[in-house]
């Protein structure tokens, strides 16, 4: 699941040109993206009767930004979280999610948990986090 949803990530018109979207490692340089499965959940939801499942994948997408004490800056990083919740938002209501090629897989929504917000900071960069959730059915 993880390879699709990164796969969809990279997607994203708001994400810098030309830089990956990794998985469970975000790169030591500034604009860099990591997709990362979410800990601690169960992805089963609930079960009906002949097995078919209701199916949560969480995961966290984290980004690596310049961070300083220029407010502008710091701005623009909370503005390319929100439009990065906009986004996800608006493929939700347009019904545009990851591709599975599973045909008993069926995605039912994709959205943001949180807002974006800062991990982890250094000197001049931080690692800001936002959580994220796919809700799907799985046909037994």
């Amino acid at each position: 699941m993880i390879e699709k949803v990164r796969a969809y990530i990279a997607t994203c018109p708001y994400l810098e040109e030309f830089t990956a979207v990794n998985v469970n490692y975000l790169v030591d340089k500034v604009k860099a993206y990591s997709v990362n499965e979410g800990v601690g959940y169960n992805p089963v939801l609930k079960k009906d009767i002949i097995g078919n499942e209701e199916c949560q994948f969480q995961f966290i997408f984290d980004a690596k930004l310049y961070w300083n004490e220029e407010i502008a800056n710091n701005i623009d990083n909370s503005v390319f979280f929100e439009k990065y919740s906009n986004w996800l938002r608006e493929n939700n209501k347009n019904k545009i999610f990851p591709q599975i090629e599973d045909e008993n897989i069926q995605i039912q929504s994709i959205g943001a948990t949180t807002n974006g917000y800062i991990f982890a900071t250094n000197a001049d960069e931080a690692i800001y986090r936002i959580s994220c959730i796919m809700k799907y059915r799985r046909k037994r």
